[in-house]
């Protein structure tokens, strides 16, 4: 783990509201896809530094750099990672896990389509961000790409709020400092009065 990671995910309140930039590009990384340079090759490892898939031969020339290479495990036809590798990384108690030959894993990309479908009665709920069933009702995500879209736009509609919090205070402080008016004439009371109404 990088200095930058451990500073990025350093307490539990942290680790909650922040991505770790490795995981950011996560939705676009193609794991089990067959690798480009070794056609034969499923791409089954994740370097956490360069941020990239990579198969098991070129796993072999990359693990000179001395980079954090993450194995990916297929679970139900889909990409995972296992919680023991994860969890030391980031807070990844509101993803749902599956258990996959005695280890806990969890889904790396997306499980449902985004469309809320209606079910019944089942005490189980639906990811935050997909729609996809959840088997827990402990969980809010299916997998690891939805909790990172969904602390991402969380972040960035904070970032929105604060920087409108900002401007309307800098436009308060800047009128009340100088106010100017585009009148040719004084007004005639200083606090006009409206008419009684009969």
């Amino acid at each position: 783990m990088t200095g930058k990671d451990i500073m990025m995910v350093s307490s539990g309140d942290d680790q909650k509201n922040v991505v770790p930039p490795w995981l950011r590009p996560i939705a676009s990384i193609k794991l089990y896809d067959f690798c480009e340079t070794h056609s034969s090759k499923e791409c089954n490892f994740y370097c956490r530094v360069c941020m990239v898939a990579m198969c098991k031969e070129c796993k072999t020339q990359h693990d000179l750099s001395k980079h954090e290479v993450m194995k990916a495990y297929k679970f139900d036809r889909a990409a995972s990672f296992r919680m023991k590798d994860l969890e030391p990384l980031w807070d990844i108690y509101d993803i749902c896990s599956y258990n996959k030959n005695g280890w806990l894993v969890v889904v790396i990309h997306k499980r449902g389509d985004g469309i809320a479908h209606s079910h019944g009665q089942s005490d189980a709920g639906e990811c935050e961000c997909c729609q996809y069933r959840l088997k827990s009702p402990s969980t809010k995500y299916c997998s690891v790409e939805c909790k990172v879209e969904a602390l991402m736009k969380m972040k960035e509609s904070e970032s929105m709020k604060n920087e409108a919090k900002r401007k309307a205070e800098t436009i308060s402080e800047g009128s009340s400092s100088s106010v100017h008016s585009f009148r040719k004439r004084a007004r005639k009371q200083k606090n006009p009065q409206r008419a009684p109404l009969y």
